[in-house]
């Protein structure tokens, strides 16, 4: 039979039709399946090599692989939309102000190919444009103005991961003659806040450098994804020499996709439609998926080159594996010489640290700076996926890569794992990979304290799957600085407070918030002028963290000093600090309603509503967040007030701003949508439209269960407020049956969190549950099956109501009275008439306070 099958094998050729082979290895004998099957596998591989090299000699007369097409300095697809960013930037480069300008925004949106196309512009008006190399930031403006007598702009990319970045801002805020510094970021976290406590000079010019603004994803209001996903794919097949394809993008809104993965989605399109690859189906493209898609075909160019120069060939050859670790192995740790080259690659595998290897590299992706030997694997977000998956399926290769790395490439090493981690977010498997790895490279760094503090400084801040890695690091960095260093012991006291806040480590975060706000205060003592805003902050913060400890009358008086410093500030730079003022007098508007004042709540609110509404008209992307956050704190003080009417349209556009900011960042904003969901679905409720506060409440539901499984300290309490708020809602509407469900949900889990975390919060929130689900067994007509619930929940408030001072019981005030009167209701429907009474009594000295 394996003779026959050889036969067959001899005979076979791309010609002749598989069934026909098929049928003839079938009727030879079973025998001979082993044999086919092992033809079959070695022929579809060698098709998919074809195919690997017709695609790449497609592509060999470009400059790198496919996605180099995507490069913003290649601008192979015109500049689009961003008009008035663009026209901003010039009327910057050539006007008065800060001679410094921060953007930043996520991955994707189009940072780079913004600053292309100024540079572009200026270096036509006569300046001397220079993009920034790492490790360059100390030398570059004495180089190039020894240089030029030009108008300068400097250019630097990815400044929130540049070491010596602090060095360039000093030169240029102490001879800002002529020169203009645009900074390129993800975001705005501790590196863009430690530059601003420089000296006066510094400070003057950071202040008018950002306007705390991400570059919107959408370029343009009136252009469709569509539309640029058209236009591009145009562009792309005439640099290609080939027809423009037609391109359906399928179930997308206008204006979602960010520019980047438009432009991929494009050029997938196009490179699908090459008549040698093309197939029968249309070209419909699924942006969500479109980079995993393009990494395919660069990775078919790898193998295609690398056929092409012979390294796939003979005994020595490389396999296709390790073609991948290389390509993975340059970006995490881009080398800066040959030598540096030929080291990495030796780590990767020593049969691969060879001239030919080298060369194949650097043609295929070149140098794009003077610092760098080879160029690396682009866009990040593709890159990051690709790195991911290799480090992840080799254990050898992470450990070869992450430990043992130097300052730079630790720095670059970190900030690209965190990047993936962020960028990945709403992928679950990618996201946990990534986080895995990224703690694997830090656990393996030295105990280095500038390096430590560097690293730190390129962790993504806020978010919400980053935050317990950043907050080992400061607790390392805590451990390492001079205690003498008071200035400097601030900065990593109050970082490591509102880490484990964020984490929900309440009882945690308070001490090191205290230390913070003591050091400070000295250093405002000294240099008011410098410190207070830091003061203000640890003071805003120590009262956010003495309130979710239910502490929160203490949380009043740091919470009005902030205020206080913050009104003192703004009446002396109204520009600057009257954002920070309207935050602050948020968070004092909601200390009132949580200390159950919520009639002084309202005025602090409404001026913090008041003078966000203004700062919006002008700089909607910086102050929306804090508008919606101002409107829903109003909307929870009105409700509180008996005012549901009132309180409904302000929690409605807080929903709306929260849900298009979500859309855009869902790892620091999602959280705050499904807070905003929740009050809104409790106001519909309170305004007798229960129906309607049954989608809201569902979707906070969905949202509090994917951020409890990433972090359960912090969010499984929320859940169940979520869960006990749809119950509410669906009980109201008659959905009895499913109103039980979500109940005995948040049930479960409050009664977790009573036993861990027993005190006078927990104990409300399940009472208020139990009562709740016993009110809906009474409306039932089933009075002996709700009176154990209400039972516990009296035991439940007779414990919390054993403090007797009113300041302690105020908060819950009008919840335990709720309770008290659901279980009367109980009580006398039981024919416990004489303790029935006795909880109305309760009840009502509760409301009136006496």
């Amino acid at each position: 039979m394996a003779v026959v099958a050889a036969g067959i094998f001899a005979l076979a050729d791309d010609s002749v039709p598989w069934l026909v082979l098929l049928g003839f290895a079938t009727a030879c004998a079973s025998p001979a399946v082993p044999f086919v099957a092992r033809w079959w596998e070695a022929r579809e591989a060698r098709r998919a090599a074809r195919l690997a090299v017709i695609e790449s000699t497609a592509l060999l007369r470009q400059e790198g692989g496919p996605s180099s097409l995507l490069a913003p300095d290649r601008q192979v697809v015109p500049f689009q939309g961003r008009t008035d960013e663009l026209d901003a930037l010039v009327r910057w480069c050539q006007g008065e102000g800060s001679p410094l300008r921060l953007v930043t925004g996520p991955g994707g949106v189009g940072k780079s190919r913004l600053a292309a196309e100024l540079k572009e512009l200026m270096t036509h008006e006569g300046w001397d444009c220079v993009a920034v190399g790492e490790e360059q930031e100390s030398s570059v403006l004495g180089r190039v103005r020894g240089s030029t007598d030009k108008p300068i702009l400097l250019i630097v990319d990815y400044a929130d991961t540049r070491h010596e970045l602090d060095d360039l801002v000093r030169q240029v805020a102490a001879d800002p003659a002529d020169v203009r510094v645009l900074l390129l970021a993800r975001s705005a976290g501790e590196w863009w806040q430690r530059l601003k406590v420089g000296g006066p000079q510094v400070r003057e010019m950071i202040q008018g450098a950002y306007d705390d603004t991400d570059l919107p994803v959408r370029i343009d209001t009136l252009v469709t994804d569509q539309q640029i996903v058209n236009d591009a794919a145009a562009a792309f097949a005439q640099h290609l020499g080939m027809p423009a394809p037609e391109v359906r993008l399928g179930g997308r809104e206008r204006g979602r996709g960010r520019i980047l993965d438009l432009h991929a989605a494009s050029l997938v399109a196009v490179l699908r439609a090459q008549p040698s690859l093309a197939g029968d189906e249309p070209l419909a493209v699924d942006v969500s998926i479109v980079l995993a898609d393009l990494l395919g075909h660069e990775q078919r160019h790898w193998i295609g080159t690398a056929e092409h120069v012979g390294l796939l060939h003979g005994p020595d050859g490389l396999t296709v594996e390790l073609l991948r670790r290389v390509v993975a192995a340059v970006y995490l740790s881009p080398p800066a010489d040959e030598a540096e080259a030929r080291e990495l690659l030796t780590r990767v595998d020593p049969g691969a640290a060879t001239p030919k290897v080298l060369r194949w590299l650097r043609d295929l992706y070149p140098p794009r700076d003077a610092e760098h030997w080879i160029g690396t694997l682009q866009p990040d977000r593709m890159a990051e996926l690709h790195l991911v998956d290799e480090l992840s399926t080799s254990t050898t290769l992470a450990m070869a890569l992450l430990e043992g790395l130097d300052g730079r490439n630790a720095r670059h090493a970190v900030a690209v794992l965190a990047r993936a981690v962020a960028d990945h977010f709403s992928d679950q498997h990618v996201r946990a990979r990534a986080l895995r790895l990224l703690d694997r490279a830090i656990a393996a760094l030295p105990d280095d304290l500038e390096l430590l503090r560097s690293v730190s400084a390129v962790i993504p801040y806020p978010s919400e799957v980053l935050t317990q890695t950043d907050l080992s690091v400061l607790n390392r960095i805590l451990d390492l600085i001079d205690p003498t260093d008071t200035a400097g012991r601030s900065w990593v006291l109050h970082d490591i407070g509102m880490r484990l806040y964020r984490l929900g480590r309440h009882a945690q975060a308070i001490n090191p918030m205290t230390e913070a706000v003591s050091a400070r205060r000295a250093l405002a003592d000294m240099d008011p002028v410098r410190h207070e805003p830091q003061l203000a902050a640890s003071l805003r913060y120590v009262g956010v963290v003495l309130s979710e400890l239910g502490r929160v009358h203490d949380a009043l008086p740091p919470t009005l000093e902030a205020v206080e410093i913050e009104q003192r500030l703004a009446r002396s730079d109204r520009r600057n600090h009257l954002p920070h003022l309207a935050r602050t007098l948020c968070d004092l508007g909601t200390r009132y309603h949580e200390a159950g004042l919520p009639e002084q709540a309202v005025t602090p609110l409404r001026e913090s509503v008041k003078i966000n509404e203004h700062l919006v008209a002008s700089e909607p992307e910086r102050t929306s967040p804090h508008l919606a956050r101002s409107l829903m704190n109003l909307a929870i003080a009105q409700n509180m007030l008996d005012r549901p009417a009132d309180a409904l349209p302000a929690i409605q556009r807080a929903v709306e701003i929260r849900r298009i900011l979500a859309r855009d960042n869902p790892d620091g904003d999602l959280v705050f949508l499904a807070r905003a969901l929740t009050e809104a679905s409790s106001c519909l409720v309170n305004n007798a439209r229960s129906q309607d506060g049954i989608e809201p409440g569902q979707e906070s539901i969905e949202i509090r269960q994917r951020l409890a499984e990433a972090n359960p300290e912090r969010h499984t309490a929320d859940l169940a407020r979520s869960l006990h708020q749809t119950a509410t809602a669906l009980r109201d509407s008659g959905h009895t049956d499913d109103a039980a469900t979500l109940y005995r949900e948040a049930i479960a889990i409050e009664r977790n969190l009573v036993t861990e975390h027993p005190g006078p919060g927990a104990f409300t929130t399940l009472a208020e549950s139990l009562a709740g689900y016993a009110a809906m067994h009474l409306a039932l007509h089933l009075p002996l099956e709700a009176l154990p619930l209400a039972q516990e929940a009296a035991r439940l408030i007779d414990w919390r109501t054993n403090d007797t001072r009113p300041e302690n019981l105020r908060p819950a005030a009008r919840s335990l009275a709720n309770i008290l009167t659901n279980v009367a209701d109980v009580l006398q429907a039981n024919g416990d008439l004489e303790n029935a009474q006795a909880r109305r009594r309760e009840a009502t000295t509760l409301r009136t306070g006496t």
